[in-house]
């Protein structure tokens, strides 16, 4: 165990450059949320952009050579892997929360309830248990996009480092992301149909978060498989 908490702290500190720019990306989503008046995309936008800088220790690593330095330190490669994977769930976890009182917050900025779309268009809440039921879906589905996006990256970046990857594999997902905001902005749905699966959800909300959960944790095992077996036979 210490020795996973050990290979935390190196990358923690091997991404502190970029853990310094998330401030500036929390603003910048409470920002656009409000803006936009659409309080959801904040809650995404914030937990999305920590795949960025979860990315960043690749960074910081491969162009200080840092892992010539985890060789020369009691971890074994399994251990180098677990640990970055566990910073980035961490990374995740943190940054789901924040975003949860952004997304509060950028509402209660606006004047809107959760459920708006863009300005002066209707709402597809318009009461207190669906805009629950939408807030916490958006934070379940954030969660979960995380764990996906880190799971698509962090292999790739083990088997052909960042500088080379970071484009090719980064650049579809922000841009499934970006048109899945487009899309939403040019359609106008109207409110929620309470339909019996609507509201199962509405009188279990809970679940939603916990679906997104249960979901970004099979992608982290997963994807961590597949590093171990890349990580365990790459020469450094």
């Amino acid at each position: 165990m210490n020795r996973i908490l050990g290979a935390i702290r190196l990358d923690y500190l091997s991404g502190r450059s970029y853990l310094a720019l998330y401030p500036v990306f929390f603003l910048l989503a409470l920002l656009v949320g409000t803006l936009a008046k659409m309080p959801i995309f904040t809650i995404l936008l914030a937990v999305i952009l920590g795949v960025f800088i979860a990315g960043g220790v690749f960074a910081n690593q491969e162009k200080n050579r840092g892992d010539r330095l985890y060789g020369t330190l009691p971890l074994s490669r399994r251990d180098v892997v677990l640990g970055r994977y566990l910073y980035a769930l961490i990374l995740g976890a943190i940054a789901s929360l924040i975003a949860w009182c952004l997304g509060l917050l950028a509402s209660r900025l606006a004047g809107i309830d959760m459920g708006q779309l863009g300005p002066r268009r209707s709402s597809i809440g318009g009461t207190p248990s669906l805009n629950s039921l939408i807030m916490w879906f958006a934070i379940g589905f954030a969660f979960a996009y995380f764990c996906f996006a880190v799971a698509i990256a962090f292999p790739i970046y083990y088997r052909f480092g960042f500088a080379k990857a970071y484009m090719f594999t980064m650049l579809p997902l922000y841009l499934v992301f970006l048109l899945g905001f487009l899309i939403t902005r040019a359609i106008n749905p109207g409110s929620l149909n309470v339909t019996n699966t609507v509201q199962f959800f509405v009188d279990h909300v809970y679940l939603l978060p916990i679906i997104g959960i249960v979901l970004g944790l099979a992608f982290w095992f997963a994807s961590m498989a597949i590093s171990n077996r890349i990580y365990s036979h790459k020469e450094i």
